[in-house]
């Protein structure tokens, strides 16, 4: 490179003391990354499902008592579809979304009845506004800037009065960036996807930044030995 130096995220021509920006490639990919990932991981999490009902269950449970303004419930980042499932049990009308193909060819086998999408929710647009919006291990792939940006998303499709659930780790710190997906369920996992670890109170903070009104909180545990903490909140 010659006579340049890299500082951060710009590079510093020492001949002539400017700096130029340095595109931020990989950060920009993470979208296509995650959902490289996940199509990787698809059919570990299709036959894990099992392991993941009562967690799933006990999220659904605590949703569905607050849901009072009609019956049309999205699911975002439905992955196999296991929370679309127990919400159609239910006898909500849920509308899914996952950007995973092959998460979404899982998802409509088991839910012939529901709409299930595959796209980008970022991106997508949505012709209707819902009563309720179910999101787990879904608001922690993304950089904290664009996840608020996700947070407002879900505000506006909701009706007033809905109410959105949704889960991600319990974490002590704030962080983000980017780390491999490997736990006692994918011990050998070599996929690096973007992870933002929230806290409470950072999460609270963007969520009252949103317009949400917190209702309750919950702590699941799940059988990987996670700590999960669900938020319910409302659209005044």
């Amino acid at each position: 490179m010659g006579d340049r130096l890299t500082v951060g995220l710009q590079v510093l021509d020492l001949t002539i003391g400017v700096r130029i920006p340095v595109p931020q490639q990989n950060f920009m990919d993470y979208i296509t990354t995650n959902k490289n990932v996940y199509d990787y991981l698809a059919q570990e999490y299709e036959e894990r499902t099992k392991d993941y009902f009562d967690s799933t269950s006990k999220a659904v449970s605590f949703l569905t008592p607050h849901i009072k303004t009609g019956k049309e419930v999205l699911d975002v980042g439905c992955g196999v579809g296991l929370g679309t499932e127990i919400l159609s049990e239910c006898g909500f009308n849920v509308t899914a979304i996952d950007i995973s193909s092959k998460m979404v060819k899982f998802s409509r086998k088991r839910n012939s009845n529901s709409k299930v999408i595959e796209g980008d929710f970022s991106a997508y647009h949505f012709n209707k506004k819902f009563d309720a919006i179910f999101s787990m291990a879904f608001i922690h792939l993304f950089p904290k800037k664009d996840a608020e940006k996700l947070l407002q998303k879900m505000f506006r499709l909701l009706k007033k009065g809905g109410v959105l659930y949704f889960g991600t780790t319990l974490s002590k710190e704030s962080k983000e960036g980017w780390e491999i997906k490997r736990d006692v369920f994918f011990p050998k996992s070599e996929q690096k996807r973007y992870r933002k670890h929230w806290t409470e109170e950072e999460l609270l903070d963007s969520l009252n930044r949103s317009g949400f009104t917190y209702i309750d909180k919950y702590y699941i545990s799940d059988p990987r030995g996670k700590v999960w903490m669900d938020f319910l909140v409302e659209k005044p």
